[in-house]
């Protein structure tokens, strides 16, 4: 069955996310950014911004496979406005929205250049056996067994650049395994300082340890918008230096001075090409 459309403009970063840090001009969504290195801002129209056709598309000749991975990324960017209105309203998440919120972290780190490189390297390297075993071992209960499985020999017998979409796909279900143990802190901005994003919106520190690609110590930031930002982190974690793991879980919290300076230069140096601002901002060196 041929794909429908055959070519599909696919969006890196979520336009119903961008909308939230964009503004309009006329009828058009735009949205404000600063390539890195650059001098001055552009506005880009968020409907081609960080766009690529058929970047997502999966080769398989089973019906329904093919756009699996874009299907997936517009589920979860349907429901997204709804975390906003819950914390809007209760100033906490509720238990959907705490789910949806991981599925929405990991599917935005599985959809970003910078993993998309990270992975693809991977597999072209030594290590493309062990970094499919690390993905996949909850699918068997024991590496004897996943290596007999059949979807994993074909992924270690496989050309990277033609399976890297589904191992990004299922990299994200392996985040989502994990994150989902992680406490959340809401960090509200100060007034007049919004949350900054970038066109790698999830900032993750401490990503890797030595078999895992998420270890205890792992610490996650996400600007959901302008004005809240999730911090991720694992309470059992023998990292106890950084002051929002003291914050209380699941309520909004009101960002400090130090914390929303930090915090800001963290995401602008997290960028991989862009730095992307609330509302329309003209500037200039």
């Amino acid at each position: 069955m041929a794909k429908n459309p055959p070519y599909q403009s696919q969006h890196k970063v979520s336009q119903v996310y961008l909308k939230q840090f964009g503004y309009l001009n006329g009828t058009q969504w735009k949205v404000s950014v600063l390539k890195v290195g650059g001098k001055f801002t552009q506005q880009k129209s968020i409907k081609s911004f960080l766009v690529e056709t058929n970047l997502f598309d999966i080769d398989s000749d089973v019906p329904g496979i093919e756009r699996i991975f874009e299907e997936l990324n517009s589920k979860i960017e349907n429901e997204y406005l709804n975390i906003l209105n819950d914390l809007d309203r209760e100033q906490k998440l509720s238990e959907k929205s705490h789910a949806v919120l991981i599925q929405l972290i990991c599917n935005f780190i599985s959809r970003s250049d910078i993993w998309r490189t990270r992975i693809l390297y991977l597999l072209h390297t030594d290590a493309k056996e062990n970094l499919l075993k690390i993905i996949f071992a909850k699918w068997a209960k024991s590496l004897e067994e996943l290596e007999q499985k059949d979807f994993f020999q074909f992924l270690l017998n496989s050309d990277p650049e033609i399976i890297v979409n589904r191992v990004l796909l299922l990299f994200s279900y392996y985040l989502l395994q994990r994150l989902a143990f992680y406490d959340i802190v809401i960090l509200k901005s100060q007034e007049k300082k919004p949350w900054f994003t970038s066109d790698n919106p999830v900032l993750f520190k401490n990503e890797v340890g030595r078999f895992e690609m998420v270890k205890k110590e792992s610490e996650i930031y996400f600007p959901l918008n302008g004005k809240y930002l999730i911090y991720l982190h694992y309470k059992d974690s023998s990292d106890k230096v950084n002051q929002l793991r003291l914050l209380e879980t699941n309520k909004v919290a009101h960002a400090n001075d130090d914390q929303n300076w930090d915090i800001t230069q963290m995401l602008m140096r997290n960028a991989h090409n862009y730095v992307i601002f609330d509302g329309q901002l003209t500037y200039k060196i």
